[in-house]
């Protein structure tokens, strides 16, 4: 059978047209289907497809012998649809879900999840705790820089006392601090 019997014969639809084509034209289908893939099921799948998409566009008078063979169309043809088809699988892998109306960030959200907060609140109140336990000018000086962020210039400046008194006083602080925290700890620990 030569080509333009049997591209007459697969319009239409002729028994014997299609098993030659079948026949002649598997491997050549095959070739092109290896190099997008490798699972023997999906294969199948893909050749079946093939088949079917070649008789529609032969159907639509796609193919034209003025312009190539009947085998150079049908690999053309059978290469693009497998390019095609296999684009779309990858699109239908990369579908994002958001929830209607609002956009998903694409920056990291730094702010602290509910057992970081939960945490913060519990050392938060450790160090209420210690902190209402501490003379007053050491929980004047600890709040100054730590809560309200002064620098030891500000702090001197505000206690009109001099830099190298600050930061001794600051030092004495804190470490009365450590201490009422280590012995508040331990304390939680022993009843735990």
């Amino acid at each position: 059978m030569d080509e333009q019997e049997l591209v007459l014969g697969l319009r239409e639809r002729r028994e014997s047209a299609v098993a030659t084509f079948l026949e002649r034209y598997r491997s050549l289908l095959y070739h092109c289907i290896g190099h997008f893939e490798t699972d023997p099921t999906t294969r199948e799948d893909l050749y079946q497809e093939l088949v079917v998409y070649v008789l529609d566009r032969l159907d639509k008078g796609t193919f034209d012998p003025n312009k190539g063979s009947f085998g150079t169309w049908l690999y053309r043809v059978a290469w693009c649809r497998c390019v095609d088809l296999k684009r779309k699988q990858g699109a239908q892998r990369a579908v994002r879900f958001a929830t209607t109306g609002e956009e998903l960030s694409e920056r990291e959200d730094r702010q602290p999840g509910p057992s970081e907060q939960l945490a913060d609140s519990e050392i938060g109140s450790l160090v209420r705790d210690a902190l209402t336990s501490l003379e007053a000018e050491d929980q004047s000086l600890l709040s100054l820089r730590f809560m309200e962020g002064a620098t030891l210039g500000e702090i001197a400046q505000r206690l009109s006392i001099s830099l190298e008194q600050t930061k001794y006083r600051l030092r004495r602080a804190t470490v009365s601090m450590r201490r009422v925290l280590v012995s508040q700890i331990a304390v939680e620990e022993t009843l735990e």
